[in-house]
């Protein structure tokens, strides 16, 4: 598809008007991608536009609709659109097939944006600017934008060429149409595209984004009364916090950031996770801007290989720099930084207390071809004489027929210099062979870990294993439009030894996934696992069934169930016991405005000898947002935690008409009913941990 320039571009007020969009390039959607491809028609009309001046392209969307009153289109905040109506464009800017930008926005004009790689998936995190409108028709909605060529990182010369898709998502029929024809018998979206070619006269010099902060706050604490030692009191203590962060886009493929003194205060919470009888840590995703922005650049060629960065125990940095980009068939990024979390985590009487804990990560990527590709790592963390660094190499190949073959691998290596001068040296390594196509998908995955691998800039559950997975999946469909859309059953199984050859935990899980036309989903497993723990084997059977269905306008559901038995992982007390786990996840919207999310978490254990209850945690969560317009909204979360009796309640206005500039005004408050834990003792009556008034205001200054 050759593109074409305009001299007078449209007016992106969301309605397609009579000759604006002359000389801009057509394309229909006529093909399904979900539920059903291979030349499945759309059961709705839908047209594309796109074209470009010097500064921006433009894109276009008329989406037709035989049930115009059906669509949804709530006012929401940025990013929060996957369960409306809404289009979609994607730009594969090198035409490598490996990385995306998408671009969404829904009927109400709401706009979500990030980026799609071929091993990792959709990634939202990534926020870029750019100017949308949309507008409700008797026969559908129409939807344009405006994307600056500054945002983009990209080629585009005359004989570059562009990877690009159109999609549109009917949220009633849980449809997704697309302008090409997809094939169930290829994996990858990316290596589907269609061809954009043929740019002339666009922006391609430097850009540079200045993003002041200020954050002024209020923060009290509970600590103990000095005239009262057996009482506590809130310690309040005021701050204001200047920061800046500096983009500066070098080329439109290579762009460097700096960040001093950065606020990088969290805005969302964590979504709770239960904590009680895990033998391993709980990971939590990345959240803060700086790092997000070009992160996919640092993964791994496969997104399940174990994670060498985890760029959140980098916890409160003074200063970062980080370079990201692309030449030719190279990918590389630089990131450094300092964090003063390590030292103030240590008693002031210890020598190293206040000091810095120093990062340095390097990533290198080569792409051999569009399907291969090979890339190193090294992290480098140093603390008080003490230090840990890690290299890794990684690889990804697809080969066969629309790339149904994928392997990949990851080998790393660490050296690590504890606090006290002991030194340890330890590997790890990654391999997994994947097929998939129309019928069957297969996994065949090997990993292992010496005792002695240390990475303390990523997130490892454990060392010291050799790890074997197995998957197979046989895939039904209709022969023609149905009910149901596909009925998956599979087998998974899984066994871990340790270093000693002796089998650690395994489990064997045979299941179903089913899919259906109308929003509802439902995969359920029964599963056989043993676990040797303290030098004893338990055997638990457990059945497990998600169901998810959002086939309504005001409101959907999601459930993940568990019942059967399990362990105790508790030293004091080591025995199998009747297992409850539950996750209910509710979400009303009553009108266009409102959106309230109600979690419920719940995950207990008891004896099968007396019925004692060895463990129970209930975690309860309601999220509200009233979202005035797109950019100005008022949020609450409400949380409790029966393990600790531990209440949270956030209450935030948002004034966030643009990535990185925003207004902030927020309370936060810590409570703990009938538990006091700064004396960690039970008293009857609340009592406030933390409570926290704050103001943030960002600003971006584009040059």
């Amino acid at each position: 598809m050759k593109i074409s320039k305009v001299d007078t571009p449209p007016e992106i007020d969301g309605i397609i008007s009579p000759n604006e969009w002359n000389g801009a390039i057509e394309a229909e959607l006529n093909f399904q991608a979900f539920p059903n491809q291979d030349d499945t028609p759309a059961s709705e009309k839908t047209k594309a536009f796109i074209t470009h001046d010097r500064e921006h392209l433009y894109v276009a969307f008329y989406a037709y609709d035989s049930e115009p009153d059906a669509i949804r289109s709530p006012i929401s905040k940025r990013d929060s659109i996957s369960s409306d109506d809404y289009v979609t464009v994607y730009f594969d800017t090198y035409d490598d097939k490996q990385r995306a930008y998408y671009f969404s926005v829904n009927a109400a004009g709401v706009q979500q944006d990030g980026i799609l790689t071929d091993s990792s998936g959709s990634d939202n995190e990534w926020d870029g600017i750019f100017e949308a409108k949309a507008q409700k028709m008797p026969n559908g909605y129409s939807v344009e934008m405006a994307i600056p060529f500054k945002t983009l990182r990209f080629r585009a010369g005359k004989d570059d060429r562009w990877g690009l898709h159109f999609q549109r998502w009917i949220a009633r029929k849980s449809e997704r149409t697309t302008w090409m024809r997809l094939s169930l018998n290829n994996p990858s979206l990316l290596a589907q595209s269609g061809s954009l070619f043929g740019f002339t006269d666009v922006f391609s010099g430097s850009t540079i984004d200045v993003i002041p902060t200020v954050t002024a706050s209020n923060t009290g604490t509970r600590e103990v009364d000095p005239t009262n030692p057996l009482q506590g009191r809130l310690n309040n203590e005021n701050k204001i916090d200047p920061g800046v962060t500096v983009i500066y886009s070098i080329t439109p493929t290579m762009t460097l950031s700096a960040t001093v003194n950065p606020d990088f205060s969290q805005i969302e919470a964590d979504v709770p996770q239960v904590s009680v009888n895990q033998r391993f840590p709980l990971f939590f995703p990345e959240q803060r801007p700086f790092f997000l922005e070009g992160n996919e650049v640092f993964r791994s060629s496969y997104n399940a290989a174990p994670r060498l960065l985890d760029t959140r125990q980098i916890v409160d940095p003074d200063w970062g720099v980080k370079l990201t980009g692309r030449t030719g068939k190279n990918t590389i990024g630089f990131l450094a930084a300092s964090d003063n979390s390590a030292g103030l985590r240590l008693t002031p009487d210890d020598e190293n207390f206040g000091k810095n804990a120093q990062f340095t990560i390097g990533r290198y990527r080569r792409d051999l071809t569009d399907k291969k590709s090979l890339g190193f790592l090294i992290t480098d963390r140093r603390f008080a004489g003490s230090s840990n660094t890690v290299g890794s190499l990684d690889g990804r190949f697809r080969f066969g027929d629309g790339g149904k073959h994928l392997f990949a691998f990851q080998t790393s290596y660490s050296q690590t210099k504890e606090l006290n001068g002991t030194e340890r040296k330890g590997n790890l390594s990654y391999l997994i062979y994947r097929f998939d196509n129309r019928e069957w998908a297969f996994r065949l995955g090997l990993s292992g870990s010496g005792r002695n691998f240390r990475s303390q800039t990523g997130f490892i559950r454990r060392t010291g294993f050799l790890r074997s997975y197995h998957y197979i999946a046989r895939t039904f469909r209709p022969k023609e439009k149905s009910w149901w859309a596909s009925i998956r059953p599979f087998i998974v199984a899984v066994a871990l030894r340790d270093q000693n050859g002796n089998f650690d935990e395994t489990f064997f899980d045979p299941g179903v996934s089913m899919q259906f036309s109308r929003g509802l989903s439902i995969y359920t497993y029964f599963s056989t696992s043993r676990d040797n723990f303290l030098g004893r084997g338990y055997t638990t059977r457990r059945y497990v069934a998600n169901v998810d269905w959002d086939r309504f306008k005001y409101f959907s559901i999601s459930n993940d169930f568990d019942i059967g038995t399990g362990v105790n992982f508790n030293p004091a007390r080591p025995e199998i016991g009747n297992l409850l786990n539950n996750r209910l996840f509710f979400t009303l919207r009553p009108f266009t405005k409102l959106n309230s999310e109600f979690l419920w978490l719940k995950s207990s254990l008891k004896s099968r000898e007396n019925s004692d209850t060895l463990f129970k945690q209930d975690i309860y969560r309601n999220r509200t947002i009233y979202q005035f317009n797109q950019f100005n909204a008022v949020r609450s979360i409400i949380d409790y935690n029966t393990l600790n009796q531990k209440i949270g309640l956030s209450f935030l206005y948002s004034y966030t008409p643009r990535p990185n500039t925003a207004i902030f005004v927020g309370y936060g408050d810590t409570l703990f009913n009938g538990f006091d834990p700064l004396f960690n003792r039970r008293e009857s009556g609340l009592f406030r941990e933390s409570r926290s008034f704050f103001a943030k205001f960002s600003y971006n200054i584009r040059f």
